[in-house]
């Protein structure tokens, strides 16, 4: 847009611009940035899914039918499969008290678009919050930042991920159909249904200080955010797992954790942590095929 090719309302309109022509055109760069809400902006990290909303309720009536299908009754019923899905990924490595705190800590928001709700704007977002000590009173952070970022991370990888692969099935996880992970031999990929979820972004806590009064996000890149080259949009597919380094890092932090620790998460959150920060066109190979070809 070269602002000086247009004409001041106030000159004359037979005036000549002359010399006014000569100024250096300006050059405006427009982008769409996503909203984030309050109880976002305050959280330790949170992971954005969009969700085909009316279908998301038909699905959820059968959780405890006798709350109904109210806003704050869908909430509840997410809250607790996504509970649900942390006790059986954490439960063996975590003491029933820090489990419970960090179960604690969890949260699900369900945000609209102007007032609608609807397939493209409609999201789930989940909210890792900070925790409480066993019988305290006061929030602190029980788990490093880093920790906490990583599991939002994985929990995205679950969501997103479609492969025929096997073992890159078993550990698919939708909040609108299931909340255990896929039994082996008895699912495919063409099981999962349309509807599923899928992954917008990943925020985290940007600096150390953790005071409310804190709200700067560090934006976090778990899937490729455009439909023209690659995969679909909010998706990891098998040839992610091969091809960009944060999907198998966050595939290999599931596979070859031990029990009753976490050293994995420790050795490999780092990593996990800093490649989700590089947008996904920038931290995998261009040509997938030829790269898996050549490997």
């Amino acid at each position: 847009m070269d602002l000086m090719s247009n004409r001041n309302r106030l000159m004359p309109s037979t005036e000549d611009l002359g010399p006014q022509k000569a100024g250096l055109p300006l050059t405006l760069s427009l982008r769409v940035l996503q909203q984030s809400t309050h109880r976002e902006k305050l959280s330790v990290a949170a992971v954005t899914i969009r969700i085909h909303y009316s279908k998301m309720v038909t699905m959820l009536r059968a959780d405890t039918p006798d709350i109904g299908d109210g806003h704050a009754a869908t909430d509840a019923k997410l809250l607790r499969r996504f509970r649900k899905l942390v006790t059986y990924c954490l439960g063996p490595r975590l003491s029933s008290d820090l489990l419970q705190s960090v179960l604690d800590s969890m949260d699900v928001e369900i945000t609209l678009f102007k007032g609608i709700i609807n397939w493209t704007q409609s999201r789930i977002i989940l909210l890792f919050n900070r925790q409480m000590k066993p019988g305290g009173r006061t929030h602190t952070d029980l788990f490093p930042l880093e920790q906490v970022t990583l599991w939002a991370l994985q929990i995205a990888l679950m969501v997103a991920i479609r492969s025929n692969t096997p073992e890159h099935l078993l550990i698919h996880f939708c909040p609108l159909t299931r909340y255990e992970t896929t039994s082996s031999g008895l699912s495919s990929m063409q099981d999962i249904p349309e509807e599923a979820c899928t992954i917008v972004r990943g925020t985290a806590r940007a600096t150390g200080d953790c005071t409310r009064n804190n709200t700067d996000r560090t934006p976090f890149f778990p899937v490729g955010q455009s439909m023209a080259k690659g995969s679909p949009m909010g998706v990891v597919t098998g040839l992610d797992i091969i091809n960009d380094p944060l999907a198998a890092t966050l595939f290999k932090s599931f596979t070859s954790r031990s029990q009753g620790n976490l050293m994995h998460e420790q050795a490999s959150g780092g990593t996990a942590v800093a490649l989700a920060r590089i947008p996904k066109n920038g931290r995998c190979h261009k040509d997938s095929k030829k790269n898996m070809a050549s490997s």
